[in-house]
């Protein structure tokens, strides 16, 4: 800077057709400066010196149904985009993305011992099981639920409630709904066949508020999104307090790559163990190759597949292009919350688009959101 003062010195000293210079030489300071200031107050994602530089333009012209997009390197958001009619602190509906967050508490139930990977549906309650029930059923585990291998026939079975269940309702939206579930037809022995059938995940979420016995929605505050000082978020409950597995969380997309971090910290956040690394590794390992909706295998509710470029990968993916895309070997978390499904599937948005740029970060890039400190 004293170098910078002398210079100018020096030509003022001149005369007038310097002072042109002083004054082209200060305005060059001043929007640096102010360039400075804006890629880092959290609220202008745009860099000039950055990879990602220009991808907010793209996203503009070419991916209008992006809501948000947000990119962790090691443990922080160091980009994100927002369309310009929401901010960083909109939630938006995840879908399925809910699936992979119930995993990370059902981990963390069975590190506290409430659970375990091979206990049955018999264990967890055994007074829902009786005449009625496929016996079949009772050998179902929390690893088969986990994996979408519980067996059930894929038939459409009619939703046939007790007196207590309100009809009117539906299936997935009544008092007591969930032992509906239990009463389908058994058609596989447990972890053989896999099925999406966007129904196990809302038993799994039973199982989970059974084991616990407290509240799911207390549990998850206290033990996950607390110390991921995730604080705005929604997620649905039935008229039981269960949460929906299924798709009942909002989240913001800063708060879903949280979500990614925590895999890369190895399930730290800061100073506390969230949730055990032997699980993290478990959940997001190939337990059986998956199938529709998505070409890719399948771990304990995440997806797990490659890069465009042979890295490894898992995500958790939801309607309408939600997704949270995990690289490891990269150390590189990637968040999407859209309005529709995003031309040629998030995931190919990911490999072609943001990842190539993505993996151009310097490691000193600065974070733009608190991350695990």
């Amino acid at each position: 800077m004293q170098m910078m003062v002398k210079f100018a010195s020096f030509l003022k000293s001149t005369g007038a057709a310097a002072n042109i210079v002083i004054l082209s030489f200060a305005a060059f300071l001043g929007a640096a400066h102010s360039a400075s200031e804006k890629a880092g107050d959290g609220d202008v994602r745009e860099v000039s010196s950055s990879p990602l530089s220009n991808l907010s333009a793209t996203i503009v012209e070419q991916y209008p149904s992006v809501r948000a997009l947000a990119v962790a390197q090691g443990n922080c958001v160091v980009f994100d985009y927002y369309r310009k009619d929401i901010g960083s602190e909109t939630q938006s509906p995840v879908f399925s993305v809910t699936k992979s967050v119930l995993s990370i508490l059902v981990g963390i139930a069975i590190d506290e011992g409430f659970l375990r990977l091979d206990e049955t549906l018999s264990e967890v309650f055994p007074e829902e099981f009786d005449e009625t029930v496929d016996p079949r059923a009772r050998d179902i585990t929390v690893r088969d639920l986990l994996t979408k291998t519980e067996g059930f026939d894929e038939g459409v079975w009619e939703f046939n409630p007790g007196p207590r269940v309100n009809v009117s309702a539906g299936p997935t939206r009544n008092q007591e709904a969930w032992r509906w579930m239990l009463n389908r037809p058994v058609k596989y022995p447990g972890g053989v066949h896999f099925r999406y059938d966007e129904i196990g995940s809302d038993l799994l979420s039973v199982v989970l508020s059974t084991a616990i016995k407290q509240s799911a929605s207390d549990f998850a505050k206290q033990r996950l999104f607390g110390p991921l000082h995730i604080e705005n978020y929604t997620w649905h409950s039935d008229a039981e307090g269960h949460l929906r597995g299924e798709r009942g969380l909002h989240l913001t997309a800063r708060d879903m790559a949280k979500i990614g971090i925590l895999y890369l910290q190895h399930g730290r956040w800061g100073d506390v163990q969230v949730v055990s690394d032997a699980y993290l590794r478990d959940s997001t390992t190939k337990h059986n190759d998956g199938g529709p909706p998505l070409k890719a295998a399948y771990g304990y509710q995440w997806w797990i597949t490659e890069t465009g470029t042979d890295l490894a990968a898992f995500f958790a993916a939801g309607w309408k292009s939600q997704l949270i895309y995990v690289v490891p070997n990269r150390d590189l978390v990637f968040s999407i919350a859209s309005d529709n499904s995003v031309p040629g599937g998030s995931r190919k948005f990911i490999d072609d688009v943001v990842l190539p740029a993505a993996m151009e970060l310097s490691k000193s890039e600065k974070c733009v959101a608190p991350g695990a400190q």
